[in-house]
């Protein structure tokens, strides 16, 4: 019981420094939440509250497999044990893990909803950013069921996740190894017009301006090598992404009604 255990009844200032110790993010303030490889699944005794659910690898096969969620920020070392003990406990470390740091899931956004969704309402309210990156539809083969995806998460983000306030956007692009006929960069009105047309690469903006408990979103290239652009699509792809700094940043934050 919790008036019985030595813990609770050590100062406040004591069980403190004890969670510090036992709860130690190696100076990690962003946590990576990834869904495990198929070989790499953890013990079920190891995780025994974790949502199970569908992930697909990145090989040429696209193999879809069933997975959960796990921490692979390396140097890490968080005692999840103690949090269970008792009620008492995981009201004060929940703050440790959850209040203290941003949790990025990269390309992994289909753990973005079981990781969340699994935590208690008000640990889940505790949490105030996560990073999370964006294909770009241009270029891949375009999924429906990637776009439902898309969608689904941000319905979540705006429906269960009220304390969000900070999103860290990473966006794919690519660079051609030199100049191109077409448009070079697009300013935020241009992403205006492509939006109000309902262009093919902006499909998910709507998705993401209803969350709007964001207040703060940072926007980060991440630009690699593309083949010289030879279709219109491929032109607008990389104008897109020669824009993803400026005018995609202004046009989205004008999009979430950020000052």
């Amino acid at each position: 019981m919790e008036e019985q255990s030595l813990l609770m009844r050590a100062p406040a200032e004591i069980r403190m420094m004890i969670y510090e110790y036992l709860f130690d993010d190696n100076g990690h303030q962003r946590l990576l939440i990834r869904s495990a490889a198929p070989d790499k699944q953890p013990a079920p005794c190891t995780s025994p509250r974790r949502t199970r659910y569908y992930a697909q690898d990145r090989t040429l096969h696209r193999r879809v497999f069933e997975t959960t969620y796990v921490l692979a920020t390396p140097g890490v070392r968080f005692s999840a044990g103690l949090m269970s003990t008792c009620r008492a406990v995981y009201h004060e470390t929940a703050h440790l893990v959850y209040g203290r740091h941003a949790f990025d899931f990269g390309r992994d956004i289909e753990a973005v909803e079981p990781f969340l969704s699994d935590l208690t309402p008000a640990s889940r309210a505790l949490v105030r950013e996560v990073s999370l990156y964006k294909h770009h539809g241009l270029a891949q083969c375009r999924s429906g069921a990637a776009s439902d995806d898309w969608r689904s998460l941000c319905r979540f983000l705006r429906d269960r996740v009220a304390g969000l306030r900070k999103l860290r956007l990473v966006v794919q692009g690519g660079k051609p190894p030199g100049p191109w006929d077409g448009p070079r960069e697009f300013s935020a009105a241009d992403f205006k017009l492509l939006a109000d047309i309902r262009h093919e690469s902006l499909d998910w903006v709507a998705d993401l301006a209803t969350v709007r408990c964001i207040r703060d979103l940072e926007i980060v290239p991440d630009v690699q090598y593309c083949p010289p652009p030879v279709s219109a699509s491929m032109i607008v792809f990389a104008a897109f992404s020669a824009s993803i700094e400026r005018g995609l940043a202004e046009f989205l934050r004008a999009q979430l009604r950020l000052g």
